[in-house]
This record gives structure tokens, C-alpha cells and sequence, in this order.
């Protein structure tokens, strides 16, 4: 084989409390990858909506991790590696662009070179191209789905457990026009301070209720839950990652997501790093989606912080990359 083309999800992170730990699948937008077999080395073209911001440069991911694997794997050969994202849209900064480059690459050697990997194997080489190594990302690209990250502790190597997630779960994404003050190295740098045990403890509480119901089904446990975090959206918050939200930043936030809780029975977070936002919401409360209903509350609110707000209905990705090659390829 010397070419294949693969079509990438993309990815929503931490999905409230589960920082480096959570991550959905999203169906569209997608990333697609046309691979060709080249003698050595790896090298990228990308074809582009979206400008990149200044410090990123689009496909870096996927080189890095591809020449990773080549080097680690003894492969005698290359790839050039094509990006596309006109046909779907896929914005530059936000909803796991950098980890579908690397998934796309890592899977696009293992059939180039009939080199065959489990899905964790695929997760650990492709988070060779994030920043830390992490695998939330790259982990619901490869799946889809309801990813959980773990890391064994006698091993130390990473397992990723995924599932579908409840029927009635319904999820939309606020595209957030704020650009953020630092990259998601920069963003992941301000997590390094120490963390009280009371918070430790609240936090993890909350990872295993939400994994516990979004496992079970359980869509109304799952929205209680994922709006709650202590962790990474509070101090991030604090410096202005999401964008100006006033005087007591995350207080401010606070509010906006116990009213929309309260009113709506939707559960608004962060998604990743930010400063795009997610919505988790009941299906059979909004049949025809959140949009309309909560636009008029979270569109002003991001408006009066100099921040515009494009709310959009997302839907949650039944398969990665992985099941794409299967379906494909035979792999």
C-alpha cells in the first residue's frame, strides 16, 4: 500500500472535571489525512480555512510524532503526510486540532508499513507530538466516544478505557472569539502550582461520579456533575485564559454556570483548554438542540466581556480513527 486517506475526529477534553483524564469524541469537525509513502523523512502540506496563530504551525504534531515512530520502529522509509480540513471546517486552537494531526500521522504509518498496533499503542505514540505527552486528546481521536485515561501504576504505561455515552446526552460547542494569552503549554504550565488535599478530594469525587453515570447512562447525574470543577477552569479563569469575565473572574463564571444549571438543566464548562466552550444538555428536553434556548442568556453575557460567542450542536463521534482503518483498510 502507498497511499491511504483517514478521516480524524476531533476531540473535547477534561469535559468538566476530568483534566488530562476525560474526553468526547466529536463527529464533525473532522480532519482529513491523505498519506503517500516516501523514501525518508517526514514532510506535511496543509490545506487550510483557517490561518494559524502566530507560534503555531499547522501539521507540526503529526511530524513530530510520525518521526517518532519511524525512528522508534526501525521503519527504512518516510511519509508526506496531506491535511485537509475544508470539507468540515476544523478551527486552528481548540477541540484537539494538534492531537488529530498526530493520530492521523500515527495511523497512517501503521498501514503504510503494515506496522499493527493496539488502540493504546496508537495513543501513546500520538501524544509523542502534544505538549506533556498527554493523551486525553489523541485518545478520542483514535476512539471516539467516552474516553478515560489512566496510567498503570505499576507499569506506567497509559491504558485509555472508552464507551458510548448515554442516549440521551445531548452536547453543543460555543466557539469563543477570545484568543488566549499563551499557548496550551503556556495554559498547562499554570496547573504546576500545589493543590489542597480538600480540593483533591472534591475533585477526584467528582471524576468518579461522572465517569460512574456517563458509563451507566445516567444522563441527569452526568449534568449535575460536569459544570463542578475545582481544578484547571479556576485558574485559568483567574489570569484571563477564557477572556476578561471582571473583577472576580471565576466567580463571575460560577454564576453563569449554576443559572444555566438551574434554568436550563444544562452543564457548561470548558472545553480543553479553552477558551471554547461546551454545553452538555438532556436530548429529550431539547429535541431539536440547546442553541436557540440558551443563546439568549450565554451570547450577551460574552458579549458585554468584549468576547463573541458562536453557539453550534455538536455531535458526539461513534468511532475514531482506529475504526475508520478497520472499516477501510482491514487493519
Amino acid at each position: 500500500m502507498d497511499q491511504v486517506t483517514l478521516h480524524v475526529p476531533s476531540s473535547i477534553a477534561n469535559d468538566g472535571p476530568g483534566y488530562d483524564i476525560f474526553c468526547l469524541g466529536n463527529k464533525d469537525p473532522y480532519l482529513a489525512v491523505t498519506a503517500t509513502r516516501t523514501q525518508r523523512g517526514v514532510t506535511v502540506g496543509v490545506q487550510s480555512l483557517y490561518t494559524p496563530p502566530s507560534g503555531r504551525e499547522l501539521g507540526h504534531t503529526g511530524i513530530i510524532a510520525a518521526k517518532s515512530f519511524l525512528t522508534e520502529s526501525g521503519i527504512d522509509g518516510g511519509i508526506q503526510l496531506q491535511y485537509n480540513d475544508s470539507d468540515s471546517g476544523y478551527p486552528v486552537g481548540g477541540l484537539g486540532r494538534s492531537g488529530a494531526e498526530a493520530v492521523g500521522a500515527i495511523m497512517a504509518v501503521a498501514l503504510l508499513y503494515d506496522r499493527k498496533l493496539t488502540r493504546d499503542e496508537v495513543v501513546i505514540y500520538s501524544a509523542r507530538g502534544e505538549p506533556g505527552e498527554h493523551k486525553d486528546n489523541v485518545a478520542a481521536s483514535t476512539n471516539g466516544k467516552f474516553n478515560i485515561v489512566a496510567t498503570s501504576p505499576d507499569t506506567g504505561r497509559a491504558s485509555v478505557d472508552f464507551y458510548d455515552v448515554p442516549d440521551n446526552l445531548g452536547m453543543a460547542i460555543g466557539f469563543s472569539s477570545h484568543q488566549k494569552i499563551m499557548g496550551t503549554a503556556g495554559g498547562r504550565r499554570i496547573l504546576q502550582l500545589p493543590v489542597l488535599a480538600e480540593d483533591l478530594v472534591y475533585q477526584t469525587g467528582l471524576v468518579a461520579a461522572m465517569a460512574a453515570a456517563m458509563v451507566s447512562g445516567n444522563t441527569n447525574r452526568v449534568l449535575e456533575i460536569a459544570a463542578g470543577d475545582r481544578f484547571h477552569e479556576e485558574r485559568r479563569a483567574n489570569i484571563g485564559f477564557y477572556g476578561n469575565f471582571g473583577g472576580d473572574p471565576f466567580g463571575e463564571f460560577t454564576r453563569l454556570k449554576r443559572q444555566l444549571y438551574n434554568d436550563f438543566q444544562v452543564a457548561w464548562a470548558v472545553a480543553g483548554a479553552g477558551a471554547n466552550m461546551l454545553a452538555l444538555y438532556p436530548k429529550n428536553r431539547y429535541p431539536d438542540g440547546i442553541v436557540s434556548a440558551i443563546s439568549p442568556v450565554v451570547v450577551p453575557w460574552f458579549r458585554e466581556r468584549g468576547i463573541e460567542m458562536r453557539l453550534q450542536e455538536a455531535q458526539i463521534a461513534e468511532e475514531g480513527t482506529y475504526d475508520y482503518a478497520q472499516r477501510n483498510y482491514n487493519y
